[in-house]
């Protein structure tokens, strides 16, 4: 009896340590001022399940990012970018990171391929050129649908394509995120002074790894993962995500480049 009540009193010790580690974790990345604070709604942050679900349960919201491909879709559909290239993730910012580009490029031509991750920092930037950019090829493949559709009025093939892609730009007008991953690198010193402005672009880390492109000796990588894409949200704040309307949440980012939220409305 006596083992079991050390045991006992020893798994309660570590759930206490562990809480105050985290606890004390929390407490460091949020003191002083905010690396960054960016101002985001239910595009760019999404619940961890139906906001209907009225549950006891925490709800957390997800960070939904994107990049601009280097060899974008021409009808540019909603993608969240993971397993794509990124048009600025070359071989030179490759090597940059401190992947071994000659290595990649021999095992490429080989046939093999590197797996293996490497965490840096990614920045994120809200509501910049490559959402715009999204937005105009996104208009402008609408427009091309609409042309070919009045040139053809009774083609089905037609009438498909062009409600898919109005439907496509509905989206990037009103329910596609705008938060873009833009760069990466491994100080945070010269990122930000790269990328001034915290209210337009945060820095996270996140884990990159080499492209598969099949046979050749291109070398290039894909962002796989943000380290802190999830947001707890505050039991004051829950009634904001209770009900099914716009929200806008003020993120803050610290000293871990942790988010955390420190206002939330609905709209």
């Amino acid at each position: 009896m006596m083992k079991w009540t050390r045991l006992l009193a020893a798994g309660c010790a570590l759930i206490f340590l562990t809480n105050m580690v985290i606890l004390a974790g929390a407490a460091y990345n949020r003191s002083g001022e905010p690396e960054s604070r960016l101002r985001l709604s239910q595009r760019e942050l999404r619940p961890d399940r139906p906001v209907q679900d009225k549950d006891n349960s925490g709800i957390e919201l997800e960070l939904d990012w994107r990049i601009a491909p280097a060899l974008p879709d021409k009808e540019e559909r909603y993608s969240t970018g993971r397993w794509e290239t990124p048009a600025w993730l070359d071989r030179e910012k490759m090597a940059k990171l401190g992947f071994d580009v000659v290595k990649l490029a021999r095992e490429s031509e080989s046939g093999r391929h590197d797996d293996s991750s490497k965490e840096v920092l990614l920045v994120l930037e809200l509501n910049g050129p490559p959402y715009q950019q999204a937005l105009q090829r996104a208009k402008e493949y609408a427009g091309q649908a609409r042309v070919l559709l009045a040139g053809n009025p009774d083609s089905a093939e037609f009438k498909a394509r062009a409600k898919d892609a109005e439907e496509n730009l509905k989206n990037e007008l009103t329910t596609s995120s705008r938060l873009f991953v833009v760069d990466a690198g491994v100080d945070l010193q010269t990122l930000r002074a790269a990328y001034s402005d915290n209210t337009r672009y945060a820095i996270v880390r996140g884990l990159i790894r080499p492209s598969d492109f099949g046979r050749g000796s291109r070398v290039s990588g894909c962002v796989t993962q943000l380290s802190a894409a999830h947001v707890n949200v505050p039991l004051i704040y829950r009634p904001v995500f209770d009900a099914l309307r716009p929200f806008e949440v003020t993120l803050a980012f610290g000293r871990r480049l942790e988010p955390w939220i420190v206002n939330a409305t609905g709209q």
